[in-house]
């Protein structure tokens, strides 16, 4: 919405918001109000004409007159702005419709001089002004009906009167003078037209504007509501599937046969995917909120890395792969990062990698290089693996604008990285080739606490 195209307001309130009014009075008035400095000019143009086609200073003492009536309208419009800002507009418009009639037929005095000067274009700037007057005050009034009736009623009844008055005035009754009255009429039947037109297209943009409140709040419902189930769900399940994993990696321990071990560790393991599951949806959850929040804190990414590859040991070693961990030595002892937040993108990382992998084995590489400001360090963590890889239409998928949460079947925790990567000031990429495997590497700058390096 623009200043000089406020909406519909004190004939129609009940279009849904309680504010409607203020709102688009306050709207009506600052457009009016940033509208004097053209009014002023073009009045300016207007006796400049008028003074070199009359010949006398009636042109300058007009615009004399003009300055205050224009700046007594600024100072009340101001003070209409001001009450709207409060929430308070006013039950009636008298006062400012009253100042601006004032203003109309102060221009009208103008329209007058000209119309009935000596100069043989008079009647043509006189109408010229009188239609100006008349355009702007449908620019910047149609929002009301009495300050546009207000600004028009006058404008409009001197554009009939002149023409009659100079017929009547004639001395030769020449029925051409009429002319420009019926041409008046016909221009203030179009312009009600327009003006007409202009109303009902505020209104419709009104009604838009509520309608999408009401989408926002609808949607905001929606998400709050999502947000509790899931919640709910965590609430529901976190116990039974906490026993139910306990149980599997108690009677894993106990059983006796190799068979058996198996079995049931390939229950704990579902167990804990099922876990990291719940989690990951509350965490997507949040991030669509916006309310994930990352908490940096001192941490030895080299003990971090260790710490995800021995969780994923026996999974690698059910499916006879080879599980490697590369550590470069110029990796600092100690940095500030949220270690859970990179825990969670490695583990998920390295989770897509074994469980699409079926022979040879996966690789985790940690790297350090200088960052861009001292006493930073860029780390780079890299998941290689030897699977059946991907296409590039696939990586487009995973990588694009959209970054679906089906991620090209990655699963759920592919989706959560990529966003918890950009949360976090890093970056997450990807590399593979269809029967050549993937490699997946995530960089993220982190503050320097200790530099004392040791070899993995």
């Amino acid at each position: 919405m623009t200043e000089a195209a406020p909406l519909l307001l004190e004939e129609r309130p009940a279009l849904g918001l309680p504010d409607r009014r203020a709102r688009d009075l306050g709207a009506l008035a600052r457009a009016r109000i940033a509208n004097v400095w053209v009014r002023l000019s073009s009045c300016a143009l207007v006796a400049f004409v008028a003074l070199a086609a009359m010949g006398n200073l009636a042109p300058l003492l007009w615009f004399a007159g003009l300055l205050p009536i224009l700046f007594v309208e600024r100072t009340i419009l101001l003070h209409l702005k001001a009450r709207c800002a409060r929430d308070e507009p006013p039950k009636q418009l008298w006062w400012p419709a009253s100042w601006i009639a004032l203003q109309s037929a102060y221009i009208g005095v103008m329209a007058t001089l000209l119309w009935f000067a000596k100069y043989a274009h008079g009647e043509t700037l006189a109408m010229v002004l009188m239609l100006g007057s008349l355009a702007n005050a449908a620019a910047t009034l149609r929002a009301s009906k009495t300050l546009s009736l207000a600004a028009a009623v006058p404008t409009v009844t001197l554009l009939v009167a002149l023409p009659v008055a100079d017929y009547l005035l004639s001395e030769f009754l020449n029925p051409l003078d009429i002319i420009p009255a019926i041409g008046a009429l016909v221009f203030v039947g179009f312009g009600l037209g327009l003006w007409k037109s202009l109303r009902d297209s505020d209104e419709a943009q009104a009604r838009a504007e509520v309608a999408a409140i009401r989408e926002r709040q609808s949607a905001a419902a929606a998400a709050a509501a999502k947000s509790d189930a899931i919640q709910r769900m965590q609430d529901e399940l976190r116990t039974p599937m906490m026993a139910l994993i306990s149980a599997a990696e108690h009677l894993r321990r106990a059983a006796v046969s190799p068979e058996a071990r198996a079995h049931i560790g390939a229950l704990a393991q579902a167990g804990e995917v099922l876990r990291l599951v719940l989690e990951d949806l509350s965490d997507l959850d949040r991030l669509e909120n916006g309310q994930l929040r990352i908490n940096p804190q001192p941490c030895d990414p080299r003990d971090l890395v260790r710490g995800v590859v021995g969780a994923f040991r026996a999974a690698a070693h059910d499916k006879r792969l080879e599980l490697f961990l590369d550590i470069a030595p110029d990796v600092p002892a100690l940095v500030e990062l949220d270690d859970a937040r990179v825990r969670q993108i490695l583990f998920n990382l390295l989770a897509n990698a074994v469980k699409y992998t079926s022979h040879g084995g996966v690789r985790l590489r940690l790297q350090a290089q200088a960052g861009e400001a001292p006493n930073r360090v860029r780390l780079g963590f890299a998941v290689a693996d030897t699977g059946a890889g991907m296409s590039r239409s696939q990586l487009a998928l995973i990588f694009g604008a959209r970054a679906r949460s089906e991620a090209a079947g990655r699963g759920l925790g592919l989706a959560i990285s990529l966003r918890l990567a950009r949360l976090m000031g890093g970056r997450l990429g990807a590399k593979s080739e269809v029967g050549e495997g993937s490699v997946f590497s995530f960089v993220i700058e982190a503050p320097v606490l200790a530099t004392k390096t040791v070899a993995a």
